[in-house]
């Protein structure tokens, strides 16, 4: 049971993050179809980094015993 919640609550926050950067990147682009592109890897690329980073936390609260 510890992992399923586990698991819901990790899959909820990296759907939160990159809904929050993909909108962020998105509302923020100019420069046409050009800045569309670059506002979409910027975003693919941030969300990858945030989720490396989201995991890594969720991994010290969920599995280290402090």
């Amino acid at each position: 049971l510890k992992d399923l919640l586990t698991g819901l609550v990790k899959s909820a926050s990296f759907a939160w993050l990159i809904t929050i950067i993909s909108v962020h990147h998105g509302l923020n682009f100019s420069g046409g179809a050009e800045g569309v592109g670059r506002a979409t890897t910027s975003a693919v690329v941030s969300s990858l980094f945030g989720i490396i980073i989201l995991d890594a936390f969720w991994g010290i609260v969920f599995y280290l015993k402090w």
